[in-house]
């Protein structure tokens, strides 16, 4: 016991000599009242700090969702892609709660994604995938799309943002598809598309074109369809 005592002594008297020279480092008693102290001073510090960042979290992601559900135009995309990037992407059910409400004029069963009713007015709907009900387990979004007559994006705000840029004739159903990938790794999503129902052929012609609509895909690999492109598994 004695020699526990003394390693103990002899431990604390490193840290006391270097924190205060002049302390009696030999006496038990002190050291014992030392580390007590500083212990002590620890788990205040992390009951202080510890709150306040996750305070913080909470105010910048409430406020970040206020704000997305009411602007347009760059605004909202320099908004929607800063939500969506470093990491910060929350999951599937959460990211639905932030921006809507589902659309239950949609039954499963005839939907490919789910719908919402937006809680951004300028907007007509928010789909997301993958499409899960209220009791089944939360997973990571796969895909979220918007679209609005009011969203008013324009070419030159989604290529300052990913340069790389495909136009691709959609053979399915009509108009291009604007494909943006690869996009820089600190977005969490890996590819944007915009469909256009326009018969421009070049993007020099899509200037001044309202965009009313755009999709982020999360998905790895990149699918060539006659809609245009798609990520996937």
């Amino acid at each position: 016991m004695n020699e526990l005592k003394n390693r103990i002594t002899v431990a604390n008297s490193g840290l006391l000599q270097w924190l205060l020279p002049d302390f009696p480092t030999e006496n038990p008693l002190l050291n014992g009242m030392f580390c007590y102290i500083c212990n002590g001073l620890v788990l205040h510090l992390r009951h202080i700090f510890k709150p306040q960042n996750v305070s913080y979290n909470l105010r910048k992601t409430v406020t970040e969702t206020k704000n997305i559900n009411n602007t347009t135009s760059k605004e909202w995309l320099i908004l929607i892609t800063e939500f969506l990037s470093n990491r910060n992407s929350k999951s599937t059910k959460t990211i639905s709660e932030l921006l809507g409400s589902e659309n239950k004029k949609y039954k499963r069963n005839e939907r490919g994604s789910k719908f919402l009713i937006p809680k951004n007015t300028n907007l007509n709907y928010v789909a997301i995938n993958p499409d899960l009900e209220n009791t089944e387990t939360d997973k990571p979004v796969t895909f979220l799309a918007f679209s609005g007559e009011k969203l008013n994006l324009k070419l030159n705000y989604l290529t300052e943002l990913f340069p790389n840029v495909e136009l691709v004739e959609n053979t399915y159903d009509g108009g291009i598809q604007l494909f943006f990938n690869p996009v820089d790794n600190r977005f969490d999503f890996t590819a944007v598309a915009c469909e256009i129902f326009t018969d421009y052929k070049t993007l020099d012609e899509l200037t001044d074109v309202n965009i009313n609509g755009i999709s982020f895909m999360f998905k790895p690999n990149k699918l060539k369809t006659r809609a245009g492109y798609t990520m996937t598994e």
